[in-house]
């Protein structure tokens, strides 16, 4: 039996239509009818922290592209893992669909992270890993690479004599300064002329550990060139060289973007700053948190590049949009 033309067209269109629907399903799935409920904890919420801010204004500028409720929080000091647990355990309370979790200890948010997934909420890690390795993504910078990059910036031009170099890091157990250590070691090993002192872990805040340097500098008067690895020591170690007026004799390279530290680096006092994209990170951090929420698969990890600032390219049009990114009302 042959059906009539009236009929395939009919058929054909029913086809069609159905194509359209589950399309048009998914799309709306994809940009979220829903209202999601999305918690982010930060390592620091504190005002004054340049990076976790920017990281901030990244996700809410994607929640409002995806019209998602944001809940954000964090303790005051990236070195109260206490407090970090106690905002993922508050988090967690209100039953959201996703957390995003900024771990400030590899060791210490290990547990917090099982109890968010075995309670069923989407888990999204950035800018640090956590030992428990549950999340459904990680989201963060490649730290390897970006100490490559610190240590090849402060050890280039240093052949003919030799350079004492050493890096300084926080106390607290970070997966992100091992990796930024280890890239900074590559480095120095390709020149021979540059002989590495160690790596030195400092605790506290920023006057604190600009009081350490201090006495580092005094224990070690023959050092030229300091990897900080976060922006703590940045701060500490570019202050305590702008004081003794040591910014000819000791270069500094850093890692982020704080207000200040741009104000250093257009000083000289910083010799260069590897600048994450935090703003990146927050806006990837919540699409990927609204995407796992939907049921789709997500990349399991999530690469955001880093950059090298220096003085003399730090006015480009490029680098001002990463150092003053600017985020509509």
């Amino acid at each position: 039996m042959h059906l009539k033309k009236p009929v395939i067209w009919a058929v054909l269109l029913v086809i069609t239509l159905g194509f359209v629907v589950v399309i048009g399903m998914e799309m709306l799935r994809i940009t979220n009818p829903k209202k999601l409920e999305i918690a982010i904890v930060l390592k620091t919420n504190n005002i004054r922290s340049d990076y976790w801010q920017m990281v901030r204004l990244g996700a809410e500028e994607a929640a409002k592209e995806y019209a998602v409720n944001l809940d954000i929080r964090g303790p005051l000091s990236e070195s109260d893992t206490a407090g970090q647990i106690r905002s993922v355990d508050e988090a967690l309370a209100k039953k959201p669909d996703a957390i995003i979790l900024a771990a400030a200890d590899y060791e210490g948010l290990s547990s917090a992270a099982e109890k968010i997934t075995r309670s069923g909420v989407k888990l999204i890690l950035i800018d640090s890993p956590v030992r428990s390795h549950l999340e459904t993504s990680l989201i963060m910078t490649d730290n390897t690479e970006a100490g490559r990059q610190a240590g090849m910036i402060l050890a280039e031009g240093h052949n003919d004599s030799l350079f004492r170099v050493m890096t300084l890091s926080s106390g607290k157990e970070s997966l992100t300064e091992k990796e930024r250590q280890d890239g900074c070691k590559e480095a120095f090993a390709s020149f021979p002329n540059v002989a590495y002192a160690g790596n030195f872990v400092l605790d506290g805040t920023e006057d604190a550990v600009y009081v350490q340097v201090k006495n580092l500098l005094a224990m070690y008067p023959d050092i030229q060139g300091i990897v900080a690895l976060n922006e703590t020591a940045t701060l500490g170690a570019a202050r305590a060289a702008k004081e003794m007026k040591a910014g000819d004799r000791i270069q500094v390279v850093g890692f982020d973007s704080s207000i200040y530290q741009i104000k250093l680096l257009e000083e000289g006092i910083l010799k260069a700053e590897i600048v994450q994209k935090p703003f990146n990170i927050g806006y990837v951090a919540v699409e990927t948190a609204v995407q796992a929420s939907s049921g789709i698969k997500v990349d399991p990890k999530i690469n955001i590049e880093s950059r090298s600032i220096t003085r003399e390219n730090m006015y480009t049009q490029e680098n001002q949009e990463l150092l003053f990114p600017m985020v509509e009302k």
